[in-house]
């Protein structure tokens, strides 16, 4: 019973460490480019005017603005084009390109996401939690 347990674990995270590198929504298919500034490794995928960015260097506490910076540089270093927005985190981002004195297509509409508190329920001795409350709100 436990080397199946410890099977399925190993494929969960084999499955999870797989899924890393892969590209997300509408940039499927565009092929990756390696780019380096300020210290950081990035991967670079072109699609409609945007850039997704996935950094694939260690940072200590990475912080957005300093990230997006480094990711801008790349950027123009590979395209020539300027990025004149960015949403995200500091581990994948997608920019908007200026290039030619263009305009930057729009930001993409955030997906709907939300919050949950547990509020009550109960547990089972054998089984784990049995049941739930949930308080939701859109975030």
């Amino acid at each position: 019973m436990r080397k199946y347990r410890t099977m399925r674990v190993l494929l969960v995270l084999f499955v999870m460490l797989s899924a890393c590198n892969v590209a997300g929504p509408g940039f499927r298919g565009a092929p990756a480019t390696r780019a380096e500034a300020g210290g950081s490794h990035f991967l670079l995928r072109y699609s409609d005017g945007m850039v997704e960015v996935t950094r694939t260097s260690r940072a200590f506490l990475p912080r957005f603005p300093v990230i997006a910076s480094h990711a801008a540089e790349a950027i123009l270093m590979q395209t020539g084009c300027e990025s004149r927005w960015f949403v995200g985190d500091p581990a994948m981002m997608i920019a908007g390109l200026s290039c030619n004195g263009g305009r930057a297509p729009p930001k993409p509409r955030k997906r709907r996401s939300y919050v949950c508190d547990v509020t009550g329920g109960y547990l089972s001795g054998r089984r784990g939690v049995s049941e739930l409350e949930l308080e939701c709100r859109r975030s």
